[in-house]
């Protein structure tokens, strides 16, 4: 038995990889002989993202099932959850909190081009003005759970509040700020901002076509010639700078 899987590593990196004499190991591990390595290794099922079979050409849409194991489906984006009770901490280090997390927020989406297609799709989402008293003025991120009951700046604990309304806010929990008619509104926004977070930089796609995956996550073209060409641009990347990184 000889399939081809692309493969997703421990450290979020995708990869083209031939394997074969896969032996099952339950609940959800195979060991196979890896061509790219030169020996045998182990794979996690839920780390295959496709695999086809190398003699045939068949895709196999369900890798459990095709080992004799119980489908698995991924599961879906979930809300975030906090706990509500008062977590007090100096000024400085509740600072320093919200700067890590604002740097954590776009870090998945790996380059500066990318991660402000997102960021534009985050305004766009709350139609780039402020949600509670609809302002386009001196726009901010705001803990929905505030930071001071638990709260990150996390996708689905995001709204879009303008200075004035961010500050007024404050530490006040959503439900003694918002309206029963807002905060109604207000879930169905902050679990549409899950899926739009929900993203995992593919390194073979870049590796193999980076305009193409560029283009494809909704980089414009212009940003793209950016990103890849101009060295003097704040978005630029560079190809083949990036692939000696990644390598």
């Amino acid at each position: 038995m000889i399939l081809r899987i692309r493969y997703r590593s421990g450290e979020d990196e995708v990869s083209e990889r031939v394997i074969s004499n896969p032996e099952v190991e339950p609940p959800n591990m195979i060991h196979a002989h890896c061509h790219l390595r030169g020996e045998k290794r182990s794979f996690s099922l839920s780390r295959i993202e496709k695999a086809v079979d190398f003699v045939s050409g068949k895709i196999i849409e369900d890798v459990w099932q095709y080992f004799g194991l119980p489908s698995r489906k991924p599961l879906p984006a979930t809300m975030p959850t906090f706990p509500e009770r008062p977590n007090p901490m100096p000024t400085e280090k509740a600072q320093q909190q919200r700067k890590a997390e604002k740097l954590a927020l776009f870090r998945p989406f790996r380059f500066l081009v990318i991660a402000e297609v997102r960021r534009t799709k985050l305004w766009a989402l709350f139609d780039n003005r402020c949600y509670r008293c609809k302002s386009p003025e001196a726009l901010e991120l705001d803990h929905h759970i505030p930071q001071y009951l638990g709260g990150r700046l996390v996708p689905g604990n995001i709204v879009v509040l303008c200075s004035r309304c961010n500050l007024s806010k404050s530490e006040s929990h959503p439900r003694s700020f918002y309206s029963h008619e807002q905060l109604a509104k207000l879930d169905c926004l902050l679990k549409a901002e899950v899926q739009l977070f929900d993203f995992r930089f593919d390194v073979a796609r870049w590796h193999h076509h980076p305009r193409e995956y560029l283009l494809s996550l909704g980089v414009s073209d212009a940003d793209a010639e950016h990103a890849l060409r101009d060295q003097d641009h704040p978005l630029f990347v560079g190809w083949n700078a990036e692939l000696e990184r990644s390598k």
